[in-house]
């Protein structure tokens, strides 16, 4: 599949949210709140759980009626070592005949707390996970869904649990035992799960300059230069990880969607894990959000697809579990103020329309010549009115007798023209 054959919102938006840790979600009028707070963000992306019977249905037909585009876990308690039950896949094949395409069959293989008692192994165990992973991913295709790349937590390289390590491991298990099995999976559907958690490693300079490029921010440079994502992953690009080993070991790219992670809800209204970078309270949290989304639609790989934050609610959503009541948004008592943020963020800009077919084209050919291509350059048109052919040079300037003309090659003639006369552009032969 083509990065274009996968669904996206109408408007291209990547801002997403996590939904809450249940597997039960709101209906009825609740639903229809949460729905029109999502829209007031302009939040166009849902990561949520389903219990393995259909328990994300009603939600997920009410989001995709409203152009949001829900990303369904298949939510199974400790899910390794394992593979999807047949009710999981009876609900992935329910699921995709409501329109939805995303699934994520496990999570997190890299920590203790996913692994079944007595399972877990120092390392997490990348080689039992491919083979898992394999066989339920194939299902899920089979089924018409698109099947995710287990998300890692970003733990850049801890002693037992590393992020980095794991993704080493998982890709070269793949290339040397399943190359075959996987490349298929890639190449027809299969897509990549990030949870890339930002920490504290952002902060704006003294021009109003946001950054988000850690570790190749100049914070970090400075003080460990030649550090990379591969030495540490705790960054709103750790997803490059997984992207350069899909690429190393299988020369593709495909869809990334970071399930899990943004800018942390501040513990206790305050947080700085790294004494490098600035902490911040819960407006610090808002402001940090909003400026997280515009950095990534300025620079954003084509094939980062959404960031989809942890955690919209807790409580407010029926999850008992006190353990994230301080990552959530919407809280019993209160609201953050990210969620102001977002809504006066106002919606994404839509994005351009595609060029035709034949300015793409052009601009390739004339990129593979080494040439930048402007259709509406006033050499390019009279080349094309006098079939003068395909170009030699740049454009370039010559001095003579006190006036600056400018001159460009094409195969067929020499085409000139001073400098602001536009209108009277010549000819001359070679």
């Amino acid at each position: 599949m083509n990065l274009a054959d996968f669904p996206r919102p109408a408007n291209g938006s990547r801002r997403g949210v996590h939904w809450s840790p249940t597997v039960f979600h709101p209906s009825g009028s609740s639903l229809d709140w949460w729905i029109n707070e999502l829209l007031e963000m302009d939040i166009r992306w849902v990561k949520l759980l389903d219990n393995g019977a259909g328990s994300s249905k009603h939600v997920c037909q009410r989001l995709l009626s409203h152009d949001i585009i829900p990303i369904v876990r298949l939510y199974r308690a400790q899910p390794n070592p394992g593979h999807l039950s047949d009710r999981d896949k009876e609900t992935v094949s329910e699921l995709v005949a409501l329109g939805i395409r995303y699934f994520e069959c496990n999570n997190e293989p890299n920590v203790g707390m996913e692994w079944q008692d007595g399972e877990w192994q120092s390392g997490g165990r990348p080689d039992v996970v491919m083979q898992h992973w394999l066989d339920d991913a194939e299902a899920i295709l089979g089924l018409g869904g698109l099947p995710a790349f287990p998300a890692l937590a970003q733990t850049a390289l801890h002693s037992e649990m590393s992020s980095i390590r794991w993704y080493l491991n998982a890709f070269q298990w793949l290339d040397e035992n399943a190359h075959s099995a996987a490349l298929n999976l890639f190449n027809n559907g299969a897509w990549i799960a990030v949870h890339d958690a930002v920490l504290n490693h952002c902060y704006q300079d003294d021009d109003g300059v946001w950054h988000f490029e850690y570790p190749y921010d100049p914070i970090c440079q400075a003080d460990q230069p030649g550090k990379t994502i591969m030495d540490d992953d705790n960054s709103l690009i750790g997803h490059r990880v997984p992207v350069r080993l899909l690429q190393e070991h299988f020369g593709l790219q495909v869809p990334v969607i970071s399930t899990e992670g943004g800018v942390f809800a501040p513990r206790g209204g305050w947080q700085q894990w790294d004494t490098r970078y600035p902490g911040y309270n819960y407006n610090g949290h808002a402001e940090r959000t909003v400026a997280m989304f515009e950095w990534l639609r300025a620079n954003a790989e084509d094939n980062f697809f959404a960031m989809c934050p942890w955690l919209v609610a807790n409580e407010r959503m029926g999850s008992v579990d006190p353990a994230w009541t301080q990552a959530a948004w919407y809280r019993l008592d209160t609201e953050l103020p990210v969620i102001a943020a977002l809504k006066a963020m106002g919606p994404e800009p839509a994005p351009p329309p595609p060029l035709p077919l034949e300015e793409v084209l052009h601009n390739a050919a004339w990129s593979r010549r080494g040439l930048a291509y402007n259709p509406d350059a006033a050499f390019v048109k009279h080349a094309r009115q006098q079939s003068l052919g395909s170009p030699l040079t740049p454009e370039f300037d010559v001095s003579w007798q006190r006036r600056t003309y400018r001159v460009q090659g094409f195969t067929g003639a020499i085409v000139y023209a001073e400098v602001g006369d536009w209108a009277n552009i010549k000819s001359l032969g070679w």
